[in-house]
C-alpha cells in the first residue's frame, strides 16, 4: 500500500530523491500532498488530515515522523517527531525538533535545532533559538522578517507547578496579544537565552528580558529587565495547600480568550483570503482545528487544577482562611457548568457579546480568495486596523463576560 501511495505521489509531481527510504501510511490522502513538495529519505508520513504544500521540504536534515500535520508553502521540517503541528507558509522547524499538538507557526516563524513545542503559537517571523522548551505559550510582535520577536537559545517556559494532587499545567504565558499582534505593527519582544519564565506570565510589546535569569512576574511594555531575585529561603511544603487559586484561574481564562480571538481571525479573515486555493484552505482549516484543540486542552488543564481546590479549601479553613476557602469551593461548583461554553469559540455569538459594527467594517475589507495574507495585512489603512482591534477585543471581552462560561468563574 505504501509503495502504491508513493508512486501516486511521484506521479503527481511530489519529489522523492530516494522513494525506497520513505514511508507513507495507507490513511494518507495523496490528493492533500501538493506537487513540488520534497520528501527526503527517512520520512514517515501518517494521518488522514496531513496536508503538505508545494515547496515544502521534509527531512532535509534527517529522519522525520510527521503525523496529522499541515505544512504550508515553502515550509521546512528538518528532522524529528511532529504530531498535530501546523506550519504556515515559509515557517521552519530545525533538526531534532519535537512538535506536539497545538504547535502553530505562522508565516516565516522558525525554530532552530533541538526545540520542543506543545500548544505553542508563534506569530509571523517569531523565532526560537536552539535547545528551547517552549510549551503552552503565545509569542507575537515584530513587523517583518528582520524585525521579529525572538527567544534566545537555552530558554525554558516552565509550565508545570507541583500544587494539587497531581500537579498542574494551568500555566500558559502570553508574550504580546492577539488584538494588536495580528496587524504586524507592534514592537518586537526578546526573551534572553539561558533562562526562562515561570508561567503563567504576561510580557508586553517591546520588552526585553535579559539572558541568564528566570522571571516570575508580569512586565509591561518597552521595558528592559535585567534579572529578577527572590530571597533564598527554606520552608515546609504542602502541595495540597493551593494559594492564589482564583488568580490562576483568571489568568487561564484570559489566555483562553486570546485563543478565541485568534480562532475568530482564522475563521473570518484567513479562511476567506484562502477561498480560491483548496490547499491553502486545508492548511488554514488545520490551524482552526489546532486552535479548537488548544482551547479544549486549556479547559482540561484548568479542570485538573481545580480538582485540587476542595482539598485545599479544607486546609485553608483549618488555618482560619474561610473567605479564601469559600472562593475555591465556588470555583469547584461553577467550573463543570461553565465547561461546555468555555470550549466553544462561537458561544459569544449567540449571547450577542461581539461588536458587530466593527466586525462588519473589518470583513468588508477582506476579499474572498484575496491571495497573500501578508500583502493584505500590509496594505490596510490605520482606520481598518483600529476597527479590527475593536472587534477582536470585543471577542475577548465577550468571552470573559459570557454568563454561562467565564462569567460564572469571575
Amino acid at each position: 500500500m505504501s509503495e502504491n501511495l508513493k508512486q501516486a505521489l511521484i506521479a503527481r509531481g511530489v519529489e522523492m530523491p530516494h522513494p525506497e527510504a520513505v514511508i507513507v501510511e495507507p490513511e494518507v490522502d495523496p490528493g492533500r500532498i501538493e506537487a513540488g513538495s520534497v520528501l527526503h529519505p527517512g520520512v514517515r508520513i501518517s494521518g488522514a488530515s496531513t496536508v503538505i504544500r508545494a515547496g515544502a521540504r521534509i527531512g532535509r536534515h534527517g529522519p522525520v515522523v510527521l503525523e496529522d500535520c499541515a505544512i504550508g508553502l515553502d515550509a521546512e521540517v528538518g528532522s524529528g517527531s511532529f504530531t498535530g503541528c501546523v506550519l504556515l507558509d515559509g515557517a521552519s522547524f530545525g533538526p531534532g525538533g519535537h512538535g506536539r499538538a497545538g504547535t502553530l507557526f505562522e508565516e516565516g516563524a522558525s525554530a532552530a535545532h533541538a526545540v520542543g513545542t506543545k500548544q505553542t503559537i508563534l506569530f509571523p517571523w517569531a523565532t526560537l533559538g536552539s535547545n528551547i522548551n517552549a510549551c503552552d505559550m503565545l509569542l507575537a510582535g515584530g513587523t517583518d522578517p528582520r524585525d521579529h520577536s525572538e527567544i534566545g537559545s537555552g530558554f525554558i517556559h516552565f509550565n508545570f507547578t507541583p500544587f494539587g494532587p497531581c500537579g498542574d499545567k494551568a500555566a500558559p504565558s502570553r508574550f504580546g496579544c492577539v488584538p494588536r499582534g495580528v496587524w504586524l505593527t507592534e514592537p518586537r519582544i526578546f526573551l534572553g537565552g539561558a533562562g526562562g519564565v515561570v508561567g503563567p506570565i504576561t510580557i508586553g510589546y517591546g520588552t526585553v528580558l535579559a539572558a541568564g535569569a528566570v522571571y516570575r512576574r508580569d512586565r509591561g511594555e518597552g521595558m528592559l529587565v535585567v534579572g529578577e531575585k527572590d530571597p533564598a529561603r527554606e520552608m515546609r511544603f504542602d502541595p495540597l495547600l493551593i494559594r492564589r487559586g482564583p488568580e490562576r484561574v483568571r489568568r487561564c481564562l484570559e489566555y483562553m480568550a486570546q485563543l478565541v480571538a485568534l480562532h475568530r481571525w482564522y475563521a473570518e479573515v484567513r479562511l476567506r483570503l484562502a477561498a480560491d486555493d483548496p490547499f491553502q484552505q486545508a492548511v488554514i482549516e488545520a490551524g482552526l482545528a489546532s486552535l479548537e484543540g488548544a482551547l479544549s486542552d486549556r479547559v482540561r488543564q484548568l479542570e485538573r487544577f481545580v480538582d485540587g481546590f476542595a482539598g485545599a479549601a479544607d486546609r485553608l479553613e483549618a488555618r482560619g482562611h474561610s473567605e479564601e476557602a469559600a472562593a475555591l469551593l465556588g470555583l469547584v461548583s461553577a467550573l463543570p457548568e461553565a465547561s461546555a461554553v468555555l470550549q466553544d469559540p462561537l458561544a459569544i455569538d449567540g449571547a450577542e457579546l461581539v461588536d458587530r459594527t466593527s466586525r462588519s467594517a473589518l470583513l468588508g475589507t477582506v476579499p474572498s480568495g484575496g491571495g497573500s495574507y501578508l500583502e493584505w495585512i500590509r496594505d490596510l489603512d490605520d482606520g481598518t486596523r483600529d476597527r479590527g482591534r475593536v472587534f477582536l477585543q470585543s471577542v475577548i471581552d465577550g468571552y470573559l463576560a459570557h454568563p454561562d462560561g467565564a462569567g460564572r468563574l469571575a
